[in-house]
């Protein structure tokens, strides 16, 4: 029976997405291969390279790929909120796991490292997919965006704790689920307004950052001191320091009650009991959201996140320091020209000269872009989009809720991957450690991508199968 399946499977199978995944995986694989040769070009076998681990670990993910089209797809629906409940224990685990680089990510057996937070990416987009599936439950209900929103922050919250707040941000991907399955717009407006308090709330954190310890600076050459430039990004504002964030919390709470106003004498009577409940809770959301970014850029991010933010903002240029990475790899990016250097020709962006630090994780774009030029960065790109579109395809054919659910949640997460690395590496994103799908190293990464793809195109050949 199982090899009846199988060919059952085969022959329904989205071949077109397994195809644009393949390719993706292979380009991925020679662009970690040629960013992490040195002087001497190595087996693609060898568990000692960058590269050999990576292959290996894509081998891995192949099979686990084979055995999850084996599986049936009522077996993955009715496990997800057990994946998901394993996941949460193994995040909550992770925090009391040894710092490797200043987090508490992995688990370390041997030589062997599993990042937990690159398979709740897979573990809530099943569970979410299931949640919403279910009979009687609609997106409409106060009761049920509750529930979202606590499925979704458990992991998030775990994970910026470790700490990792770029990872942690990819599960704010899953709006764009949400407003496919009926949520109201006003959330995706609310979300983009979320975005611009955002940026203005860590701007001025930045600022005042900047402005507190360029004043310490002076001081201590006024008198005399000698000053060690290492210690200047351990400078920070100190605890209990009024932040102009204050006095944005207390504008938008202005804002609220202007909007009472207008409510109370430019609105209906009748219409009234439905916008007052909106502008309360916006205002205080507005205020919430602001102050918890302000306490979470004095106690969660670390030295080198607010010298990004820094940077970002050009508040601070530290081309030697915290920005070297962005000034090398938009340095390795332009001397790649129309047509690029050639596979392993690239002398910006391989473990040769280390040019570009983290240049086959991160920063691995740059040296696709090194290689290939901007006529080949824009075959990535049209390979990667044409992969979005084909997932988002296979989601609006589906009979079943929880396959549509699942395949926009893989679609959404991939483009948010996708859009904030190539953003980072070009200078137009702060660098925030998200890796790029199927090609920046990391067995956890690459395992996680492949399981979500594998678990949509078994889904998918059911399709015919499923009536909801």
């Amino acid at each position: 029976m199982s090899t009846l399946r199988s060919i059952n499977i085969w022959q329904r199978m989205d071949k077109w997405f397994l195809v644009l995944y393949l390719l993706l995986v292979v380009m991925g694989l020679s662009t970690v291969y040629s960013s992490s040769v040195g002087d001497d070009v190595g087996s693609l076998f060898s568990w000692k390279e960058d590269y050999g681990k990576q292959f290996y670990w894509i081998l891995i993910s192949l099979f686990l790929g084979f055995m999850i089209l084996l599986m049936e797809g009522n077996f993955l629906k009715n496990s997800s909120y057990i994946v998901y409940g394993v996941v949460i224990f193994l995040l909550i685990l992770v925090l009391f796991m040894p710092s490797i680089n200043g987090a508490h990510s992995w688990f370390k057996i041997g030589s062997f490292t599993i990042q937990p937070a690159e398979f709740a990416k897979v573990a809530c987009a099943l569970a979410l997919a299931r949640y919403l599936s279910t009979s009687g439950v609609k997106i409409e209900n106060f009761r049920t965006k509750m529930n979202v929103f606590l499925l979704l922050i458990c992991p998030m919250v775990l994970i910026v704790l470790e700490p990792d707040p770029g990872t942690g941000l990819v599960f704010l991907s899953f709006i764009f689920v949400m407003y496919r399955e009926g949520l109201s717009g006003n959330v995706l407006l609310l979300g983009f307004f979320s975005l611009i308090i955002g940026v203005i709330s860590v701007y001025i954190a930045s600022f005042e950052t900047v402005e507190i310890n360029d004043a310490v600076i002076q001081k201590i050459v006024a008198s005399g001191e000698k000053f060690d430039p290492e210690k200047y990004d351990e400078l920070a504002r100190p605890s209990g320091f009024f932040s102009n964030n204050y006095i944005l919390a207390a504008i938008m709470l202005l804002f609220g009650l202007a909007g009472m106003l207008i409510v109370k004498f430019f609105v209906m009577p009748r219409y009234r009991k439905k916008y007052y409940p909106a502008v309360i809770w916006s205002t205080l959301f507005a205020i919430l959201f602001i102050l918890s970014i302000n306490w979470a850029y004095d106690n969660v991010f670390q030295d080198r996140h607010r010298t990004r933010f820094q940077i970002q903002f050009g508040l601070k240029l530290d081309r030697k320091g915290a920005g070297y990475n962005i000034y090398q790899a938009l340095s390795a990016i332009g001397s790649g020209e129309v047509t690029g250097k050639g596979f392993l020709e690239g002398t910006l962006s391989n473990n040769k000269f280390k040019h570009v630090p983290e240049q086959s994780t991160d920063f691995i774009f740059c040296s696709w872009g090194e290689e290939r030029g901007f006529l080949g960065s824009l075959v990535l790109i049209s390979v990667f989009v044409a992969f979005l579109l084909r997932a988002i395809i296979i989601a609006e054919r589906q009979r079943s809720v929880f396959t549509r659910i699942f395949a926009y949640s893989v679609a959404s997460i991939m483009f948010f991957h996708f859009m904030i690395n190539l953003g980072m590496v070009i200078g137009l994103a702060p660098v925030i450690g998200i890796p790029l799908p199927f090609f920046s190293k990391g067995g956890s990464a690459i395992l996680g991508f492949s399981v979500m793809v594998f678990i949509l195109l078994r889904l998918d050949a059911e399709r015919k199968d499923v009536l909801r």
